[in-house]
């Protein structure tokens, strides 16, 4: 998959996260049945409307809520914003998708108005959307803009490697590239950033830190944690599994805190 893609289409972790959400909310509100639909059938019917139209909605706001959010950073539009704009625009194909299922089981329910199809879809998302956000935190995060390079169109080691190279932190689907002068996202997997760094002197000190020799000015412990200092005091955490490297490459004079 295309690195510019993944903004907008998502990852298996996203979807994961959506979908696990759309289940538990449906077989909630199939047992509550809201909207009276606690009259109108069955447990196992209410359940399984419930879910298979939360499943729809985690589609469409999945890929719709991405699109509205990617489309508001271009226009510099506040996160929060574009997410509630994203709910009130995505909710009317929902809208349009549940009326269908629902006058099919319920024909009765012909007599409900499109706006009243539009407010209960409304209500439901609208939840779900900040359940999303609070599992999802990159949600809230403006996706990077020019800034952000891909290792397709620019040689990822050109873009990392320099003599004012500190340190690589692991962030969501970025790298973040600290140097001397500030820092900045790398979009690449934290595995493609650290072979790109094969001809500079450093090591993995933790399962989203990488650090270069020249940059480490100390480490302290904090009771049974270790951390290294850098030059610029920036404190990078070290992994129990990394302690007995770092001490034999002789990275760990210690100071007690």
């Amino acid at each position: 998959m295309a690195a510019s893609a993944q903004p907008l289409i998502g990852t298996a972790r996203d979807w994961a996260v959506d979908l696990t959400v759309a289940t538990l909310a449906g077989l909630f509100l199939g047992l509550a049945g809201p909207f009276g639909s606690y009259l109108s059938a069955a447990p196992q019917v209410r359940v399984a409307y419930w879910v298979g139209c939360l499943w729809i909605g985690a589609v469409l706001f999945g890929v719709g809520l991405r699109l509205v959010l990617w489309l508001g950073d271009r226009a510099r539009l506040p996160r929060w914003f574009s997410l509630a704009a994203g709910a009130v625009i995505v909710a009317a194909p929902l809208a349009l998708a549940v009326a269908l299922i629902a006058r099919g089981l319920w024909p009765f329910l012909k007599s409900y108005s499109p706006l009243d199809w539009y407010g209960q879809c409304l209500v439901v998302a609208a939840p779900l959307v900040l359940a999303q956000a609070a599992l999802r935190r990159d949600l809230l995060r403006p996706t990077p803009g020019p800034a952000v390079v891909t290792a397709a169109k620019t040689p990822l080691a050109a873009e990392i490697a320099s003599e004012s190279l500190l340190c690589l932190q692991m962030e969501d689907h970025y790298v973040r590239v600290h140097r001397a002068d500030g820092s900045r996202l790398v979009h690449a997997t934290f595995g493609q950033a650290m072979a790109a760094l094969s001809q500079v002197e450093g090591l993995q000190v933790h399962r989203s830190w990488w650090v270069a020799r020249h940059a480490v000015a100390g480490a302290v412990t904090e009771g049974r944690k270790i951390r290294l200092i850098l030059v610029n005091n920036l404190s990078v955490p070290v992994s129990r599994a990394s302690v007995a490297r770092l001490r034999q490459a002789g990275w760990l004079g210690f100071s007690e805190l």
